[in-house]
Parts: structure tokens; C-alpha cells; sequence
């Protein structure tokens, strides 16, 4: 590893065109399932990162991945403009790989890790003997050791691998013989807490021992809290760089919209101010204009009258056209103040009222046993009274899913019983919305085949959905318009499902739609059962119990 003086990324005036973050936008989508919100322009910016660890924040579609890629020379004219230049190679996280892909291509050492077996078997080699690398395989071993693979072959497929796996594997050989500059996009997305903690020790590895840049798109707030800084894509098309970890970033946000808020009072305050002295002012003058003519009337010279006149009204419409131009440049002011708390204020997701009496049984598991793949899950015992909130946590693999899928009637019990007293509803990492449905307003049929399509567009509507934004396609959607439109329909039809049923809903949700999800569970008065990896999230729902896997 160089000096890490000498490391660094630097952006010279660039700038992300619509098609370019369009581009990106649908790769990844076709590519993971995940979803994009509509792109945001970008203002040129420059941007300089040296040794240390950066996280990268912004709405989905504000260009992350598009920096990452343009970074990393996967993208440049005419989608992306102005100059990169990186002091050392980079690494950028493969996601993206073909299930085909063995375990030691993502390496890249297939033919050197070859030569290496042949000439251990005796065999002609490619390369000169001499240049075998005779402890390649066991650095590999012990780099997949790392990452909790030890288990997993250096030929197996990534198609025969969990999708916590494959992201574990590409994450080791990410950070193999320690790159100087590495480039990571959402790395803890599929991973449990063991995984999440093995991410945050890499790249604290890599920053502290090896003195790497690691510049990382992330929305997991735990991760983001260890950032030596923060690089946020504003909702406004600038960009910001923040020295500190999420938590102090998002302090300092909060505190920004507040001051806005509070300018925003003060300018209406003016506002008020400055029309009333207008108003005064013109009164003034209409009240000056009536004595006038009362003087005409009277005694007094018509010259020396008609002079006052003309005095007094001049005097007058100046004050009145100060009043106006004060007033006009308030209104610009607070025009603007306005659109920045537009698009700094998150969306909101509204949850219907519901009402759940205190001790209304409304879940029971007993000794409940299910069949999954050859796989025996449980027996499982669990009991819920009124508005309980439960977390479900565990490893990857250990059966949270399945728990969900059977309380929802999804699955049957092979021994045991499950008793559900109450309507339910799924909010998965779609909004509950299966992609192949193809628009939002035939998922939502799908999904709620008995209700009007009447109905059905008003709530759609209120969530934002209006006129011909509900034959958009579900796999376009982000995932926080996803959820968003599956609350809204919760309310929909005759009765609101008393229970909520929540897996992982944050995977796919950026960091806006993630506490705007929070904010509205916070008002919900029903139940929930809530299987999440996240931790600061679990912590924001105030859980009234949780059960932990693996229940197999």
C-alpha cells in the first residue's frame, strides 16, 4: 500500500445527465429487482476524498450509483461530464455477477490458482514454474475464512450460493490483497447482524490498518454512523460533504430545515407587516385625495392646492411603491425558502386508523411445525394480545420468513396449530406488490381483487398516484413509492387488516423513505410483526417483545 498521503478521488466539474442516472437506474433494477425513484439532475460539483471511509447518501435516483460507476470508468461522456481522476486503481463491488461465476473468478486468480494445483499434482503448467504463487490458495482460504465462508468451495457456483453468501463472497474478494481505493454500493443489503458487523470491521480495516479510501452508497445508518465523513446528493441537485458519521449529519440536517422553518414564519410575519403598511399607506393617500377635494371646494387657492396635492401623492406612492418592492422580495425570499422545505421535508406514509382492543387474543402458534423446501421449521410457540409490536430476528436461514408466511395463511402447519383472529396484511421489500403484475394499478387489482377501481385510484391518489402515474410499471417504482401506495391501500376496503406483517421493509427503501416509513408506523394503533435486520429501525418501533432463530 502507497503512502496514504499520496491516495485520493478527485471530481472536477461533473455533472450527472437524466439519461445518464436513467442508465444506471434501469441496469440495476434488471439486474437486483430494485427499484428507482424518478432522477434528479445534478449541478456540476467537485468533489476531492482522501484516505478514510465516506458514505454516500442520497434519494434513489440521485445519482449514487451513477458517481460509483463513473468513478470506477464504467460510464463517461455523454451521460456523465467532467474529470476523475483516481491516484490508484479502484475496486467497485460486484453485484452484478453471473450466477455461472465461480467462487474463484470473482477473485480473479482463476488460471495463477490452476498453475498452482497442477504443479502441486506435477502437471505442466501455463505460467514458468518459478512464477507459481505458492500460497495463493491458502490466502484465498483464509480471506473467505474472513468472511464467514470457510465452508464454501473456491469452485462452487454463486447460483449455488445464498444471496447472504454471494454478497459475502464478493465483498472478500472485494477487499483481497488489500486495494488501495474500493468502491462499495449498498454492501449490507442482504446481510444479517454478523454480516453487517463483518462489513463495518472490513472497511475499518482497510481505512485504520491499510490506509484505503473506501467511498460506500449506502442507507444502513448503522454502517453510516462509522463514516470518517458524509457525501450527500441533495434532493435540490447539490451536493454536500459532511465531516462525521450519520447520526451527527442528520442532527445537522434537521437542525437546517428547522432554521428554514422558523426563516419561513419570520418572512410571513414580514409579509403580513409590509401589506398592512401598504394598505396603510394607500388609505393615507385616498384620505389626503378626499381632503383635497373638500379644500377645492372651500377658500384656498387652486394653485397652492394643487401643489399640496401633488406633494402629498408623491410622498405617498413612494411609500406605497417601497411597500411593494419590499413585499415582492420577501415573496421571492419565501418562494425559495419554500421550495428548499419542499424538497428537504421526507414524503409522508399515512397509515389508516384501526382499532385493537388491549386483550383481543389475536395470535397463537402452538408447537407449530412447517415443511420448507425439505426443511422442518419449529415447533414453534407464539402468542399475541391487542396492539403487540414483535420483532423477529435471527441469522440468514433461519426460518424469519417462513414465521410470516404462516401466519399470513400462506403455509400450513404439518403438526401443531396456528389460530389468527384478525385480517392481516404482508409489507414485504415490494410494498407487498408482486412485480410481475407489470403497472401499479394491476398490482394493486391483484392484490385487492375485490375493491373498485374507483376506490381503488382515490387511494392511490392520496399517496401521490394521480392520473396516469398508476400505469407506471411496479419494477420502475422505488421501493419507498411501493410502500407508500400499499399503506394507502391499506385503508381501501371495509375493514383495515388489525395486523401488519413486515419483512425486512427497509432493504430497498433510501434513507427519506426509510424515516418516513418510521414516522407513520409510529402513529399506527394495531398490531405487528416486524423481521428486520436493522437495527436502528428495530430501535425506533418501541417492540414489545421479540422472538429470535433459528427456529429450525
Amino acid at each position: 500500500m502507497p503512502s496514504s498521503r499520496s491516495l485520493s478521488i478527485r471530481l472536477s466539474n461533473v455533472s450527472l445527465s437524466a439519461s445518464a442516472l436513467r442508465t444506471v437506474a434501469s441496469a440495476k433494477a434488471s439486474a437486483t429487482a430494485r427499484s428507482v425513484d424518478r432522477p434528479t439532475v445534478r449541478r456540476a460539483f467537485d468533489l476531492t476524498l482522501g484516505p478514510g471511509v465516506t458514505g454516500l447518501v442520497g434519494r434513489n435516483g440521485s445519482g449514487k450509483s451513477t458517481v460509483l460507476n463513473f468513478i470506477a470508468g464504467r460510464i463517461g461522456a455523454p451521460l456523465v461530464t467532467g474529470l476523475c481522476t483516481c491516484s490508484h486503481p479502484v475496486r467497485l463491488l460486484d453485484q452484478q455477477a453471473a450466477l455461472s461465476v465461480r467462487v474463484m473468478d470473482l477473485f480473479g486468480v482463476s488460471e495463477p490458482l490452476m498453475d498452482l494445483r497442477r504443479a502441486v499434482r506435477g502437471e505442466p503448467t501455463k505460467a514458468a514454474f518459478e512464477a507459481i504463487d505458492w500460497a495463493l490458495e491458502e490466502r484465498l482460504w483464509a480471506q473467505l475464512d474472513r468472511f464467514g465462508l470457510s465452508d464454501v468451495e473456491l469452485s462452487r457456483t454463486l447460483g449455488a450460493l445464498s444471496g447472504g453468501q454471494q454478497l459475502r463472497a464478493r465483498l472478500a474478494a472485494l477487499f483481497f490483497e488489500a486495494p488501495e481505493i474500493v468502491l462499495l454500493d449498498e454492501p449490507t443489503n442482504a446481510l444479517d447482524r454478523d454480516g453487517q458487523a463483518m462489513v463495518a470491521q472490513a472497511l475499518r480495516d482497510h481505512s485504520r490498518i491499510h490506509g484505503g479510501i473506501a467511498l460506500v452508497a449506502s442507507h444502513d445508518r448503522q454502517l453510516l454512523d462509522h463514516m470518517d465523513r458524509i457525501v450527500s446528493l441533495d434532493p435540490d441537485g447539490g451536493v454536500t460533504v459532511f465531516g462525521g458519521g450519520w447520526t451527527a449529519f442528520a442532527a445537522a440536517r434537521d437542525a437546517d430545515l428547522a432554521r428554514l422553518q422558523q426563516a419561513s414564519t419570520r418572512i410571513q410575519r414580514q409579509e403580513k407587516q409590509s401589506e398592512a403598511k401598504r394598505r396603510e399607506a394607500a388609505a393615507r393617500q385616498d384620505r389626503r385625495a378626499r381632503q383635497g377635494r373638500q379644500l377645492r371646494d372651500g377658500s384656498q387657492s387652486k394653485m397652492l392646492l394643487d401643489k399640496a396635492k401633488e406633494g402629498a401623492q408623491n410622498s405617498a406612492s413612494a411609500r406605497i411603491s417601497a411597500e411593494r418592492r419590499k413585499l415582492a422580495a420577501q415573496e421571492g425570499k419565501q418562494a425559495e425558502i419554500a421550495r428548499q422545505i419542499e424538497v428537504k421535508t421526507p414524503v409522508h406514509m399515512d397509515f389508516p386508523e384501526v382499532s385493537l382492543p388491549p386483550s383481543k387474543q389475536i395470535l397463537q402458534l402452538e408447537d407449530a411445525v412447517f415443511a420448507v423446501g425439505g426443511q422442518h421449521i419449529g415447533p414453534i410457540n407464539l402468542s399475541m394480545v391487542g396492539p403487540a409490536r414483535l420483532r423477529v430476528s435471527g441469522p440468514n436461514g433461519a426460518g424469519k420468513s417462513t414465521l410470516l408466511r404462516a401466519v399470513a395463511g400462506e403455509i400450513a402447519p404439518i403438526s401443531g396449530q396456528v389460530t389468527r383472529s384478525v385480517s392481516c396484511a404482508v409489507l414485504d421489500q415490494n410494498g407487498g406488490f408482486s412485480e410481475e403484475s407489470g403497472s401499479l394499478i394491476a398490482a394493486a387489482e391483484q392484490a385487492f381483487p375485490t375493491l373498485a377501481k374507483a376506490q381503488m385510484r382515490a387511494c392511490l391518489a392520496r399517496a401521490g398516484f394521480r392520473g396516469d402515474a398508476v400505469h407506471a410499471p411496479v419494477q420502475g417504482l422505488s421501493g419507498g413509492e411501493k410502500m407508500r401506495a400499499r399503506i394507502a391501500l391499506l385503508g381501501a376496503g371495509p375493514e383495515v387488516p388489525p395486523l401488519l406483517l413486515l419483512d425486512e421493509p427497509t432493504n430497498h427503501l433510501d434513507l427519506t423513505a426509510l424515516e418516513a416509513l418510521e414516522i407513520g408506523v409510529s402513529h399506527w394503533r394495531g398490531a405487528m410483526i416486524v423481521v428486520t435486520h436493522d437495527d436502528v429501525f428495530a430501535q425506533k418501533m418501541a417492540f414489545t417483545g421479540e422472538v429470535s432463530g433459528p427456529f429450525a
